[in-house]
Formats: structure tokens, C-alpha cells, sequence
């Protein structure tokens, strides 16, 4: 729960779309599509460390079918798509930080999650960057 949530303010810090990702006990990583750049460890920490240290409140948010796919840029995975044909889908708001499709569990406020450290940022290919999420306590 608590890893699940900072992986979505990892989706705040680092730009581009994800294209896959994994949630461990104490541990997970996100795959980014982004060209070929350098993603700095020592920034990307400072920035989770901060948005979880301003303890920012996490809600659940309702939209319709209509409402999301008048608004795709919501969608930030390039391989899933939120469950459509129920007349409404669930978004995970993380106040002024991220706003996406979301069914999981999650904490009620960022600080709850907790002091996090980034593992390695490796290269799985042309435009595919993962980063990988410890937490440091």
C-alpha cells in the first residue's frame, strides 16, 4: 500500500508514459518510456522524499466513461487501460501532486509512506527506462 502510493508520485517526478511496473514488499519500480536521457538518482529522491514529507492528502475521485475519455492525458500506462463500461472509473487524486486511473489501495496521506531511496535507474532498452524504489527505513 504504502509503495503502491509512491509509485504514483513517482509518475509526478519523472515524465513520460509508463509502460510497466511492479509493487514488492519494500521494494518496486516503474518503467518509463523516455529517450535516451539521464534520469538523476539524487533529484528524483529529493523530489519523492519532499512531496511525502509535505504529507499531502490521498483520495479516491469518481469520473464517467465520457469524462475520461474526454481527458486521456489521465492515462499515463501505455499497455493497460482503466476498466471502461461500468458508467464510471476510479481515479487516485494526490492532492495538487497526480491524478490518474486507479482501483488500489492506498494510503490517506503521503506521509505516510515513509522515507524512500532510488535502487537503480537501468536502461531495458531504446526508450525504456526503469527506476527502482527502496524504502529507506
Amino acid at each position: 500500500m504504502r509503495m503502491h502510493s509512491c509509485l504514483h508520485l513517482l509518475c509526478a517526478v519523472v515524465t513520460g508514459d509508463v509502460t510497466g511496473g511492479a509493487v514488492g514488499d519494500g521494494k518496486g519500480r516503474l518503467d518509463f518510456n523516455l529517450p535516451d536521457t539521464s534520469l538523476d538518482k539524487d533529484h528524483i529522491a529529493a523530489e519523492l522524499n519532499r512531496l511525502i514529507a509535505e504529507d499531502h492528502e490521498v483520495r479516491p475521485r469518481w469520473i464517467t466513461d465520457q469524462e475520461l475519455e474526454a481527458s486521456p492525458q489521465l492515462v499515463r500506462t501505455m499497455s493497460v487501460q482503466p476498466p471502461k463500461g461500468a458508467g464510471k472509473v476510479r481515479l487516485l487524486e494526490i492532492e495538487n501532486v497526480d491524478l490518474q486511473p486507479c482501483g488500489g489501495t492506498h494510503v490517506r496521506r503521503t506521509g505516510e509512506i515513509g522515507p524512500v531511496r532510488i535502487g537503480k535507474i537501468e536502461n531495458k532498452g531504446r526508450q525504456n527506462r526503469r527506476v527502482n524504489i527502496l524504502f529507506a527505513d
